[in-house]
């Protein structure tokens, strides 16, 4: 029976200044949603974005379906999500509806004989229509393009043109300790973006300008700067998000990021919020001892 695994991802900056033109670093995160072909079609019976993602019309695989109808899919989403103190199941952060968006799409087009690799670009764009039409539009399409390449990638996005560099391992001078953390707290990415919005139309354009500028720099330095270079950047773009933070009143930073952000610099690293913040997963980077239960705590394997 086919089956196809597609990672999560954690965006380790850029957020927030990815929305209106800024530099993203992305990387896939070693938990993966599971796809295995099924005798059933069963579309009715799956998550919103799969089942959209099952059933939208794809050009280049359209003659192929038209004489083999569509395929049943089971999803395996288990890697997704762990279990609090209390022993209730909690989603991680991971980019779960992007790794479906793309997963399903992508299983199409390998049934269909045409592989994911060569075939990234379609995939992509095909699982950022169907993602953004079930989000209503919201978010820069930055996790499709992490779930899509499986490998860490810069990203941009300007006059809705996606701009997506693969960040090749050869290429890469320094290789970083990276993990990331259950905050233990849920986020609420719609409601943390509309905020940011809000402030980003009516706020200080001056601020905007040297965030958006600071997420640049540290995009330029993740895996090409020495630890005390990359350092100094994450500062500086957390420095300006925090201020953006109580500018629009997004309660971004939560005393479990300053708690945590204290330990890792005691302990010669950094900790940062990632994604939308307010919860969900933290960064942390550089050599830090344990700290985390083990099915909260990933090694990023970069």
């Amino acid at each position: 029976m086919r089956e196809l695994k597609v990672p999560g991802k954690v965006m380790l900056s850029g957020e927030y200044a990815v929305l209106h033109g800024g530099t993203a670093v992305m990387a896939p995160v070693p938990r993966y949603l599971i796809i295995r072909e099924s005798n059933e079609i069963n579309s009715s019976s799956l998550p919103p974005v799969a089942s959209e993602a099952l059933n939208l019309d794809v050009k280049e695989i359209y003659d192929f379906e038209d004489q083999n109808g569509r395929p049943g899919l089971v999803l395996d989403d288990s890697q997704f999500y762990s279990t609090d103190s209390n022993g209730t199941k909690v989603k991680l952060g991971l980019g779960l509806s992007a790794a479906e968006a793309v997963g399903v799409i992508a299983f199409r087009f390998e049934r269909a004989g045409l592989s994911w690799q060569d075939n990234r670009d379609r995939i992509i764009k095909y699982a950022f229509e169907v993602h953004s039409r079930v989000q209503g539009g919201l978010g820069s399409g930055a996790d499709i393009a992490a779930c899509g390449f499986a490998h860490p990638i810069k990203f941009r996005k300007e006059n809705d043109r996606m701009h997506i560099e693969p960040i090749e391992g050869g290429l890469r001078k320094y290789k970083i300790p990276l993990k990331i953390a259950w905050t233990g707290k849920p986020s609420n990415t719609r409601d943390m973006v509309a905020a940011f919005e809000k402030w980003a139309d009516a706020g200080d354009k001056e601020l905007l300008q040297e965030f958006i500028a600071s997420a640049d720099e540290l995009a330029d330095a993740w895996f090409q700067s020495p630890l005390k270079e990359l350092f100094d950047k994450i500062d500086a773009f957390t420095s300006n998000l925090r201020q953006i933070s109580e500018a629009a009143n997004l309660s971004l930073f939560l005393p479990v990021h300053d708690e945590l952000e204290a330990w890792a610099r005691n302990n010669g690293g950094r900790a940062k919020p990632t994604g939308a913040g307010g919860g969900d997963m933290i960064l942390l980077v550089g050599d830090l001892p344990a700290r985390h239960p083990e099915d909260t705590l990933i090694p990023l394997m970069l």
